[in-house]
């Protein structure tokens, strides 16, 4: 039920405003102070149908008939006890807090694991959280064997210090949404809706001068809670990384929200929400049938293929599995080497360096050595390079009631549990506590992938990396039906809304089904991770001298047809409550909902190698070929390789042709546009000769220069008159030429002499 409550869901207790005497079974504290245990291991260890006895549960004293065997009933918390509560700090020790679950079905809740967990607020405190509940005992009556349980809420010293200094010491007010109680290996959370109020002390822990116990209590009925189907996504951008092989990763969860809830409190603005990180140790995928078949036998067994003594006897009964599969930065790389015997029967997996080779029982050479092979998976379609490996897979479909990875590895080859649940061995890394967070609309994330290219040319230069993208949005998006209506094409949605194309079924689905409800979908991003995905060069043991190398039992090239993988997953993902915000009103509403796994597909690497990669001597006996081919040609059937070579030559023949066509034409512009700029410019020379000479005229000033056949020439200036030579009778015939050449006679004012006119 996905909508807010109007109702209990209990019909024996939680009644509004009825007095309870909170644990008569157990009476006065004397009682269990004359014991050597102390108070509280005593209480703990009187068993629930003693505590139950003579107890008023609901305003009506406690009776076994009330409490029947039903095949289709849920548990139910009938009390919850504060015991010892003092505001005296010395006496504060003893404090705790106790739950006491009818189990109608009779069923074995797994006792010792910390699933079991409570989900209260206390005092004035907005917000809830969980609390592990430690299993005391159960009912053992005939008859009624495990009808009752009685759990303490386990909390440390700096949770007790934090609860008993947000409660106020006269009225104690616990709200209490939900438990969760796991039941072979399943954790289911189940509704609560309490509200519980404490007065007074017990004899003891209140005033010194109390002669007897004051504790009451009130249980108060709440119906402002969420119950939500909560379901998983994620997505990734299409390219990756500079270094090729890593995306980034978006993990996200959505579920609907009743619309009389979104018109009551506001639009839902922050989400609380709890869950464990763990990265999951190497998971291999191969579209090889064989090695498939032959790796399947040794998943979780110890696999060691060093040599010994420089021989190639191999160390370990587990040594000849006969393959070796490597994944590199650039798994081709790895293709050269045929003679890797010193590597026999590992699975060897390098993610971030090139293998140069390496000594017997040297394992420097690669970052990480498989000792154990956790994941094998086969690509159902045979080819690795086009396969993702879905999420159910790991994680298990619940739907189906098909079990996944993490559950069937755990049952076959056991090992440390984490959270009581799955095989250590299956995660490189666990975080060591819980992540427990509020994310509010405000926060955003941020992904970058580099668009890489893929072509033989580009590889060849170095030259991959195209265009870098960016993605941001906010951490909760509302997604509604005219949402689905606008975007019509799938992977335009998924990359408008950040969800994964293999969801894009149910999830629009879901936000249908959520319309017809009256209730309006939210996404909710939560976690951002990185997700490596590496092809794979599967390797052959051969029992033979290598072709390359000379090494007996050494290891041939297979294929590329693999991949590994790793990614985060999130274990017990759990949301707590919801914030809603409508007129600058905050109200935070508690959820009910079961625990979840999280993970995302298992994607196949973004650029591969392909099927059919060739060696290096490969390449090299090809060309080799190719120019004998040549040669061949050339000194047997010279007119075939005539005709060979001007049908080759044609079409870059025509190419040529169209290329001085288009320079020709280039070049007859550019003449006649060099000519048509001469003339403008003679043009203009001679409007600015005549226009200089115009104003010279005018002027009536001797110009610096005349224009004489296009060219400036300085004009003839008059010549100095030489002094006239004394006629002494000793004047040369030279001395009189020369004053004759000094006279200007063009300046001569003739009419001036004698008055002859010449």
């Amino acid at each position: 039920m996905r909508a807010i409550t109007k109702q209990f869901l209990y019909a024996l207790f939680a009644l509004a405003l009825c007095i309870v005497t909170v644990m008569c079974g157990w009476g006065n504290l004397s009682a269990y102070a004359a014991t050597d245990e102390s108070v509280q291991a005593t209480y703990e260890n009187t068993n629930v149908l003693n505590n139950l006895k003579g107890a008023t549960i609901g305003g009506k004293e406690f009776d076994l008939k009330d409490y029947p065997h039903n095949s289709n009933g849920k548990p139910q918390v009938i009390s919850f006890v504060e015991f010892c509560y003092s505001y005296y700090a010395e006496k504060q020790a003893d404090y705790g807090l106790y739950i006491y679950v009818y189990n109608p079905q009779d069923i074995a809740f797994d006792m010792s694991s910390e699933r079991n967990q409570i989900q209260f607020t206390y005092g004035d405190k907005p917000s809830y959280s969980k609390y592990v509940l430690e299993f005391l005992n159960y009912s053992t009556e005939a008859g009624y064997e495990g009808r009752f349980w009685k759990f303490k809420v386990k909390f440390s010293e700096a949770q007790r210090t934090a609860i008993i200094k947000e409660l106020d010491a006269n009225s104690r007010v616990y709200k209490i949404s939900g438990i969760e109680l796991s039941y072979k290996n399943t954790v289911t959370e189940y509704a609560c809706g309490q509200t519980y109020t404490y007065k007074g002390y017990a004899l003891g822990y209140g005033s010194e001068l109390a002669a007897s116990d004051t504790l009451s209590c009130k249980v108060d009925g709440f119906d402002r809670y969420l119950s939500l189907d909560v379901q998983s996504t994620y997505w990734r951008p299409q390219g990756t990384h500079s270094d090729g092989y890593t995306k980034d990763t978006i993990h996200s969860v959505y579920f609907s929200v009743p619309n009389k809830a979104i018109s009551e409190y506001g639009e839902m603005t922050a989400v609380h929400a709890t869950w464990l990180n763990a990265y999951t140790a190497p998971i291999l995928i191969t579209g090889n049938k064989d090695i498939y078949n032959v790796l399947n036998k040794y998943i979780g067994k110890y696999v060691y293929g060093g040599t010994t003594g420089g021989t190639c006897e191999l160390k370990n009964p587990n040594n000849n599995i006969g393959y070796t599969i490597i994944a590199t930065k650039a798994a081709e790389g790895l293709r050269d080497d045929v003679d890797m015997a010193p590597m026999a029967g590992y699975y060897a997996y390098n993610a971030y360096t090139n293998w140069t080779g390496m000594d017997n029982d040297n394992t420097a050479s690669f970052d990480r050595f498989m000792y154990y092979l956790r994941y094998l998976f086969y690509a159902d379609n045979g080819n690795a390079d086009t396969y993702t490996l879905p999420a159910e897979k790991l994680i298990g479909d619940k739907k189906n009631g098909d079990k996944g990875w993490f559950e069937t590895y755990t049952a076959a080859y056991g090992g440390t549990l984490i959270n009581n649940r799955y095989s250590r061995d299956l995660f490189e890394t666990v975080d060591s506590k819980f992540t427990d967070v509020t994310i509010s609309s405000n926060d955003t994330y941020k992904l970058t992938d580099n668009t890489v290219s893929d072509t033989v040319w580009d590889r060849l230069f170095g030259n991959t990396l195209k265009a870098e993208n960016s993605y941001e949005f906010s951490a909760i998006q509302k997604v509604t039906v005219n949402d689905i209506s606008r975007l019509t094409d799938k992977s335009l949605f998924c990359d408008t809304y950040y969800v994964a194309e293999s969801d894009y079924g149910d999830f629009t689905n879901y936000v249908r089904n959520a319309a017809a409800k009256e209730e309006t979908v939210y996404l909710f991003r939560y976690y951002q991770s990185e997700y490596v995905s590496n092809e794979a060069t599967e390797y052959k043991r051969v029992s033979k001298w290598a072709l390359v190398g000379g090494n007996y039992n050494a290891y041939e090239y297979v294929d590329t047809n693999a991949f590994y993988c790793q990614m985060w997953v999130q274990l017990d993902f759990d949301i707590i409550d919801l914030t809603f915000t409508k007129d600058n009103v905050v109200t935070i509403i508690p959820v009910v909902m079961s625990p979840i796994d999280i993970a995302a597909d298992g994607e196949h690497p973004a650029s591969t190698q392909g099927e059919k990669g060739l060696q290096w001597w490969q390449m090299l006996l090809g060309l080799i070929a190719l120019l004998i081919i040549f040669w061949l040609l050339l000194k047997f059937c010279p007119v075939v390789f005539v005709i060979l070579g001007n049908v080759l030559l044609f079409p870059f023949k025509c190419i040529g042709a169209l290329f001085k066509a288009i320079s020709n034409g280039v070049k007859k512009r550019k003449e006649r546009r060099k000519e048509k700029q001469e003339k403008e410019f003679e043009s203009e020379k001679k409007r600015r000769r005549r226009a200089i000479e115009r104003k010279q005229k005018e002027s009536g000033e001797l110009p610096d220069y005349v224009w004489t056949d296009d060219k400036k020439v300085k004009p003839k200036r008059k010549k100095k008159s030489a002094k006239p030579p004394e006629l002494n009778g000793n004047v040369t015939p030279e001395e009189v030429d020369s004053y004759l050449d000094s006279i200007d006679w063009d300046s001569v004012d003739w009419s001036k002499l004698d008055g002859k006119g010449g």
